[in-house]
């Protein structure tokens, strides 16, 4: 029984070893059949097959192993049209994951070290490769680790220029987590430096660069900045929409069938769909690999294992701020809801700041925290993929509370009980202590409102009604199962702190009079709540229909 895979070994590795290999060696097919002389951006969520499908780059482009067996009896091998391209490059690989953007001298010093780790296969024959003097002296400063900035900038395409000068062949380039650094770091003042550097580093290494056969580079997104990637005719974007290579990354589900079916637990496969199903990738329904691998691995229990296996600082950031798209939007596609909406093909991370919903769906969607699936002509239909993005997602919520979860569990109870003292008093407390709150409009006391409430949501859908010309807002929570009493809360601003009492009223007796209880059976629960700034007041009805 062959052992399973889950701490990114290469792919040499794993076919050495004999690991369980799912079969993605058609994505070589894939690329030269487009261009063998193209820029290749792949982006995909971590953890869903891109650094073990650059290392079956490796191993199928590179020189260095010829003769190697690696790809006996996979797919690839079966078109002996690419047997041309099998070990016929130098290859140069790049691995920018663990680059530190703390500041700019951590982040050079350790572009400074992948460039030495990406020279380290060629060092004994550099020795007596010839060179300029320039080019000699450059590549001893790079790996003594007292190169410049503009040196290591310049290092890969250098280091391209003496391999083609003493081989006679062009290099194939593979960069893999290209924009670890500038997510890393988001939102600090190291920011725009990493961007600048890496755009140059990228730039020299892929558009500049006249001696590059072929370039593969992986990242979560498509950073949308000039300089990354601007000019290249030759650039081919591969992207979660894109339908060519829709199965190369994460598991299709005659894949996870197999999986099962080898480790003899075929009856697993409806909970292992629950749980890591619901990806669609350009035309194909995908599976996250990490987790089904965890899975199996730890003996076919279900649990959350993707959550901690990488960040994504954008997300978070934009995330604690959902106040700008509305908290009830998010927890309505926690609750299995879906919205349809535009997404953007590329990020740019200082537009990210506006945060508004296309912004964060479209951040979602890249990072594997939704499922996108196309509705109409530019519109695609977003949802919580499964099981286990839905947990990951709810809590990533909860960083949107800013306050101690005591007060949130005395209104909710208080809701529930039909208690409008402790009610008001909590949502008090939450509104005189919530310096960070922007209270804009009624909008603004609706998503305070739902954040409070998140610990009991998902056990109804939000709905919300917004009468245009008198900027009321009607918040109702209808029960998913039975046995849950619906609520049904009306908004009112007053004018003053004197108007309070009587909005509240007015809130009640509106509910009332429009009937918003139609429909309904057995106890309902009416709110009625009035603001002026941070002053609240609130009133509480049971009726029974």
């Amino acid at each position: 029984m062959k052992q399973v895979s889950t701490g990114g070994l290469a792919f040499q590795e794993i076919r050495k070893r004999g690991k369980y290999y799912v079969d993605k060696t058609l994505l070589i097919k894939d690329m030269l059949d487009v261009d063998d002389s193209g820029v290749f951006l792949y982006t995909r969520p971590r953890r869903f097959g891109k650094t073990t499908n650059i290392t079956m780059l490796d191993a199928f482009f590179n020189f260095d192993y010829s003769g190697n067996d690696w790809f006996e009896g996979l797919e690839i091998t079966k078109h002996h049209s690419y047997d041309r391209y099998k070990n016929a490059y130098p290859v140069i690989h790049i691995d920018l994951m663990e680059i530190n953007s703390a500041s700019e001298e951590t982040l050079l010093d350790s572009l400074n070290g992948a460039v030495i780790d990406a020279f380290s296969p060629f060092d004994e024959r550099m020795r007596g490769w010839k060179m300029s003097l320039a080019d000699r002296s450059s590549y001893e400063r790079i790996c003594t680790r007292s190169a410049s900035e503009d040196e290591i900038v310049r290092s890969v395409s250098m280091l391209c220029r003496i391999i083609r000068n003493n081989t006679g062949k062009n290099i194939v380039v593979l960069i893999d987590e290209y924009d670890r650094a500038i997510t890393n770091a988001f939102d600090s003042d190291s920011q725009r430096k990493a961007l600048d550097i890496i755009g140059r580093f990228m730039s020299a290494t892929l558009k500049s660069n006249p001696d590059l056969q072929m370039a593969y580079v992986t990242g979560v997104m498509q950073v949308a900045k000039a300089g990354f990637f601007s000019g290249m005719n030759n650039l081919n974007v591969n992207t979660v929409l894109s339908s060519n290579s829709d199965e190369r990354f994460g598991f299709t589900e005659a894949e996870v069938r197999d999986i099962l079916g080898y480790y003899g637990h075929l009856e697993k496969f409806d909970e292992i769909a629950t749980w890591y199903d619901g990806y669609h990738f350009g035309d194909a329904e995908i599976y996250n690999p990490f987790s089904v691998m965890m899975y199996v691995q730890k003996g076919f229990i279900p649990d959350s294992y993707w959550k901690d296996s990488g960040r994504n600082l954008p997300m978070v950031w934009m995330i604690q701020r959902t106040e700008s798209i509305g908290f009830k939007t998010m927890v309505e596609l926690i609750n299995g809801g879906k919205v349809v909406s535009e997404l953007h093909g590329t990020m740019s991370y200082e537009e990210m700041r506006i945060s508004d919903t296309m912004d964060l769906f479209s951040l979602m969607v890249m990072t594997g925290y939704l499922d996108a699936r196309q509705a109409h002509e530019g519109l695609y239909e977003i949802s919580i993929p499964n099981r286990e993005v839905r947990g990951i997602v709810d809590s990533l919520l909860c960083l949107n509370r800013r306050v101690g979860d005591e007060l949130f569990s005395r209104f909710n109870n208080a809701v529930l009980d039909g208690d409008a003292d402790s009610m008001v008093e909590a949502l008090q407390s939450v509104l005189v202590d919530g310096s960070y709150f922007a209270l804009r409009d009624e909008t603004s006391y609706e998503n305070i409102l739902l954040t409070m409430m998140h610990g009991i949501l998902n056990g109804y859908t939000v709905k919300s009604e917004k009468e245009s010309g008198n900027g009321r807002v009607d918040l109702i929570l209808e029960p998913r199962r039975e046995g849950t009493v619906p609520i049904i809360i009306e908004l009112k601003i007053a004018d003053s702190a004197d108007d309070l009492t009587k909005e509240v009223d007015r809130a009640i007796d509106q509910i009332h009079d429009r009937k918003y209880y139609l429909g309904m059976n057995g106890d309902v629960i009416l709110i009625g709540l009035a603001f002026w700034g941070k002053i609240v007041r609130g009133k509480v009805q049971k009726i029974s229909l």
